[in-house]
């Protein structure tokens, strides 16, 4: 994975080195679950932080597999989620080194900031990590910073992709089934422009 920090060390810091910890499911997620006809039974979602959409999905009738490679933010997401009764498993784990999850198990996967994350040469390893955890016609929700937002020198926000980053490498292993653009608004760093990419995984059988 391509760090531009050490992630635990900010989770470690606490939420004030963690902008991208809004504390309230994401609104993008929210509107997957309004739209299709039943909750999905079985979830993995890809760098769970603090745990806030994995407890959110949990709660809306999904078993739910959270992964994140710091340990502090697992941490984290455990002391949240450890007095409520819900079905969701929080792991320790790099998606880059092994899909957590058995193959074909899961119905849904969710990932808001992490695809972007990933070097250029490493994103077809996420993308079939992502296929091989899903069932055939399965699900994967994409939340990413857009390269259609110019901006000013010196502004921080997520990292930025064009469309063609974002689809072009996942051509073979999904069907492009939704992209919008949709914002990240960061508590401290503001509105920035997202992709909302929905992918479905291709029926080979």
């Amino acid at each position: 994975m391509n760090h531009d920090y050490t992630w635990d060390q900010r989770y470690q810091k606490g939420k004030d080195a963690l902008p991208w910890d809004t504390g309230e499911p994401a609104p993008e997620l929210i509107e997957f679950f309004e739209q299709i006809d039943s909750p999905p039974p079985y979830v993995l979602e890809i760098g769970c932080g603090s745990g806030t959409n994995a407890i959110w999905m949990a709660g809306n009738k999904s078993s739910v597999v959270a992964t994140d490679i710091s340990p502090a933010a697992i941490a984290m997401a455990k002391e949240k989620c450890k007095s409520r009764d819900l079905q969701v498993e929080f792991l320790v784990s790099d998606i880059m080194e092994a899909t957590p999850v058995p193959a074909g198990s899961v119905n849904f996967v969710f990932d808001r900031g992490v695809y972007h994350v990933m070097a250029k040469e490493h994103r077809r390893k996420f993308i079939d990590r992502v296929a091989e955890a899903l069932s055939d016609d399965g699900y994967w929700l994409c939340l990413a910073g857009n390269a259609d937002q110019i901006r000013k020198p010196g502004v921080e926000g997520p990292p930025q992709l064009t469309a063609s980053d974002l689809i072009d490498p996942t051509q073979q292993q999904f069907e492009l089934y939704r992209l919008e653009r949709s914002t990240f608004e960061l508590p401290t760093l503001g509105s920035h422009l997202a992709w909302k990419a929905l992918f479905r995984k291709r029926n080979k059988s």
